[in-house]
């Protein structure tokens, strides 16, 4: 019997070997399982691709040169069956084994173009309880790629902006969905642990990059309508 592909989850990797094995076994062991995942990996030196073929998982590789955010997700979605695009950081745990479940559920409303999770710093021991309390958020648009899932409908219409070099693709296409006038819900039962990894730009040295050209994205459209921007 063949299983029904509901979404596709698209998994950017470069030298995650000491935490990706423990992102696959929480998707395999999800309450549903109507997902395919594709890895995107571009230029691992580690034991990453090792991992990563043990599972059931279809691989696209590109060169490191070739990366920015942006790019690496749209090459890997070309390739997805689902209808929606589940996407992770090689270094970021679902909190939950109904992770996917809770997530999905928030798309039986045809206005929700896109859900998104808080993330948890591994050194906060309770951290997990304290996402679960918090509130669902709606019409926001610090939607972020470290865990969320979008409409692939919607990703045909408008892709991830290749021209953003620093990131904040997440944000830009959450702006952009507000403006047509869909939703973008931040759920906190799709939360993730995230693990920060040594070798790569810190957030607090990014962090102020980000804020820029975040701000830049404001001021690009001007939306008309009300919606909600976290700092």
């Amino acid at each position: 019997m063949t299983t029904v592909i509901t979404t596709s989850w698209v998994l950017r990797t470069k030298n995650e070997e000491k935490h990706i094995g423990e992102v696959l076994e929480m998707l395999k062991n999800q309450t549903r399982k109507d997902f395919e995942i594709i890895v995107i990996d571009s230029g691992s030196t580690d034991g990453t691709l090792e991992i990563v073929r043990k599972y059931p998982i279809r691989l696209i590789s590109i060169k490191p040169e070739e990366f920015n955010y942006s790019y690496a997700l749209n090459r890997a979605i070309k390739f997805a069956r689902g209808q929606y695009i589940g996407i992770l950081s090689g270094h970021s745990i679902p909190i939950t084994a109904s992770f996917y479940e809770d997530g999905l559920k928030l798309f039986s409303d045809s206005k929700v173009a896109a859900i998104s999770g808080h993330y948890v710093d591994e050194n906060f021991k309770i951290g997990k309880k304290l996402v679960l309390r918090r509130k669902e958020q709606h019409f926001i648009a610090d939607m972020t790629n470290t865990n969320s899932m979008i409409r692939k409908k919607l990703w045909k219409s408008y892709h991830f902006d290749e021209k953003l070099m620093f990131g904040c693709e997440d944000y830009d296409w959450a702006l952009e969905m507000l403006a047509r006038g869909y939703d973008v819900v931040k759920v906190p039962a799709f939360s993730t642990i995230y693990y920060r990894v040594n070798g790569k730009p810190s957030y607090w040295k990014m962090k102020p990059i980000w804020n820029q050209v975040c701000k830049e994205l404001r001021q690009k459209r001007r939306p008309s309508k009300s919606f909600s921007i976290l700092n």
